[in-house]
């Protein structure tokens, strides 16, 4: 059971409705899909079962289930595979292995059910996309997800980036109409301002735009090709027999270009949110493609300002999910991922552990494979390659655009965290395929939820992160869910969780002794094509006086006290599949229970205790330099004191 104290949730950028807390069950023996055939395997102390014909024992079978059923042959001494008169489908099926397993000379009944390959894309780079496999311990798992679904072309997930390279053959036909927010012509480096061609031209800076006032902050650099290799990440074409796969093979990308030399400033970040959710930004056409889930591989150092959280509050206000990068600096998320309701990813390795330059902290909601290299460092060889590079599409051309291509282990890996964002922005769209009724909360709390614990250990390092305060954590660290978030994406356990219904409890935190209140699941959900079956309410872990409910059963009923009491009130809705949700809800009388007293410790074997305002730059997150010289880390020293802030800067990229 999962059950976050207050105190953890309010650290959550988005928690559900009423901070409850939930976990899935489904059954142990539940059946999939059609089959008329079940394996039965009787217990070994069923003596008289087992020395009888398997003709007998089918009618014993056929006599507990009302059906007729009949012995098709032995798999061992105790277990034989049955046909049954019909096919039937899982919730027909479900309730006759109901019956066989409570035979008490039953040992289990399952469905004899038809296995398939597992689907794989033909696409011939997937073997570098280790990300998506199953093998490493930080892989999402999103080979298993794609036997669920592919994703949907109803799905639009909108980049906000450096725009994209439309000639790419992994994107061609995977974009809507998108815009170019850049509204100074020479950040846009396209000649104009704003208009509807959101086409990457390259956004290089080079020693002439250094010599100019603008950008005299900046790095000189070559063109990244950033929302290219983002929205490949996404939903690059896939299982075509070319390139590379996305995450959502079905998905839609929308091209929102918001970044371009040496980054972009907030007011176009802003409106392109605003409008790649559909809401209305002034000189601007409206947006026909409103986007279910944002991407930001973008952000820079600072707390989270009143235009990005109003912006933010709207749109997800609207139903659009957001999600953006936690940085690259081994400091705290800067904005906007440290914005409330944001999704907020940290970057890990393979092994799970944090990658060295990953920021962490309060605003980490979740960490994703953002890519490292096990090796010592550049130059790479055919020999000694960056074996957990990310793979990504991307364009040939130091500035201006010359070709297609995509990123390699030996000359051009490509890491940092701005690719473990589009990782979960990819399982958002798996889930939105399946689920599309979820709010942008409940994608945060299945996210988190269904996502795989951090490992507890590491071969390579015993350094468990801490949360940076006067200090930078630049290094391998072994994550906690107070540092890296909740845990590591787990795609496949996401879209299942997305196939269960969602338990919502309406009711009061606080409650007066001797007076009923009303306690209500109503809005609870179950997926589509699904319906909720059934409500069993309960209280679990009480201090006090045992409140009353009036109704278990019921959807909507009223519980009461009489004393003082503290306990947590249980909802499980259950599908008409046979799915199971707990969500757990903490209420408390207002003047609660006396604490209770723990009797006095032992002395003998006792043991011993231990346990301001400023211009806001603009940063990618990713691509951590390679190729090109390092990127200055700043000087960070007590609190914000002594940091040096410029207008507008970004990472160099590795080419």
């Amino acid at each position: 059971m999962k059950m976050l104290a207050t105190v953890v949730l309010s650290a959550f950028a988005a928690v559900p409705a009423f901070g409850q807390s939930r976990e899935y069950q489904a059954p142990r023996l539940q059946a999939p899909d059609a089959t008329d055939q079940i394996i039965v395997r009787w217990r070994t102390d069923a003596k008289a079962t087992l020395a009888a014909s398997p003709a007998q024992r089918a009618s014993k079978l056929s006599t507990s289930s009302g059906l007729t059923i009949q012995h098709k042959r032995r798999s061992t001494a105790n277990t034989d595979v049955y046909k049954l008169d019909h096919a039937m489908n899982s919730v027909e099926l479900q309730a006759v292995l109901d019956q066989l397993n409570a035979n008490p000379e039953v040992e289990f009944a399952v469905a004899d059910q038809r296995r398939q390959i597992q689907l794989r894309p033909s696409d011939p780079l997937f073997e570098n996309q280790w990300y998506f496999g199953s093998t490493e311990i930080s892989a999402t798992r999103t080979d298993q997800a794609w036997d669920i679904t592919t994703g949907s072309a109803n799905t639009v997930v909108a980049v906000l980036d450096t725009g994209v390279r439309p000639d790419h053959p992994d994107l061609a036909n995977k974009l809507l109409p998108g815009y170019d927010f850049l509204s100074d012509a020479r950040i846009g480096n396209d000649g104009d301002g704003r208009d509807d061609d959101p086409s990457d031209p390259g956004d290089w800076v080079d020693s002439m735009d250094r010599a100019t006032a603008l950008f005299s902050g900046c790095t000189a650099t070559g063109s990244s090709w950033h929302g290219t290799r983002v929205s490949s990440l996404i939903a690059a074409a896939s299982n075509e027999g070319v390139g590379m796969a996305g995450a959502g093979w079905d998905t839609m990308i929308l091209p929102v270009r918001v970044l371009g030399k040496c980054g972009g400033p907030d007011s176009d970040i802003i409106d392109g949110m605003r409008w790649a959710a559909g809401l209305p930004v002034d000189g601007v056409p409206e947006n026909p493609h409103p986007a279910n889930i944002i991407n930001l591989s973008l952000g820079g150092n600072g707390a989270c300002n009143a235009a990005y959280q109003s912006a933010i509050n709207e749109i997800t206000a609207q139903g659009t999910v957001v999600i953006a990068s936690v940085g690259n600096e081994g400091i705290n998320p800067g904005t906007p991922a440290n914005c409330s309701n944001v999704i907020g990813v940290g970057g890990i390795r393979q092994a799970g552990t944090k990658i060295g330059f990953s920021n962490l902290g309060t605003g980490t909601d979740i960490s994703a494979p953002g890519g490292n290299c096990v090796n010592l460092g550049p130059p790479f060889s055919d020999a000694a390659p960056c074996v957990y590079a990310v793979q990504v599409a991307f364009d040939t051309g130091r500035t201006v655009p010359e070709g297609p291509s995509y990123t390699d282990r030996v000359s051009r890996p490509n890491f940092g965290t701005s690719f473990s964002a589009p990782l979960v922005a990819g399982a958002a769209a798996l889930m939105h395929a399946k689920n599309p009724q979820l709010t942008p909360s409940q994608f945060q709390t299945l996210l988190q939820e269904s996502a795989t614990p951090f490992p507890t250990s590491s071969a390579s390092t015993t350094r468990i992160c801490r949360v940076p305060t006067t200090f930078v954590q630049p290094e391998e660290c072994i994550c906690t869910t107070v540092t890296c978030g909740a845990g590591m994406l787990n795609t496949f356990g996401a879209v299942q969780a997305a196939l269960k219904p969602f338990g919502i409890v309406q009711s009061t935190a606080t409650i007066e002794p001797n007076v009923a209140v009303s306690i209500s699941g109503s809005t609870s959900f179950a997926a589509p094509n699904q319906s909720v079956a059934s409500y069993q309410w309960s209280v679990v872990n009480v201090t006090g006086a045992t409140p009353a409910i009036a109704d278990a059963a019921a959807e909507s009923t009223t519980l009461q006290v009489n004393g003082n009491s503290r306990f947590t009130l249980r909802l499980r809705v259950t599908d008409d599949a046979g799915t199971i949700d707990d969500t757990d809800f903490a209420m408390v009388t207002s003047t609660p229970p006396e604490p209770q007293t723990p009797p006095p410790s032992s002395p003998i074997g006792r043991s011993s205790g231990g346990g301001g305002s400023f211009d806001w730059w603009l940063l990618f997150l990713g691509l951590l330099p390679l190729a090109l010289p390092g990127p200055r880390r700043r000087k960070v020293t007590n609190g914000s004191a002594g940091r040096s802030h410029r207008r507008r800067r970004r990472e160099h990229f590795a080419e």
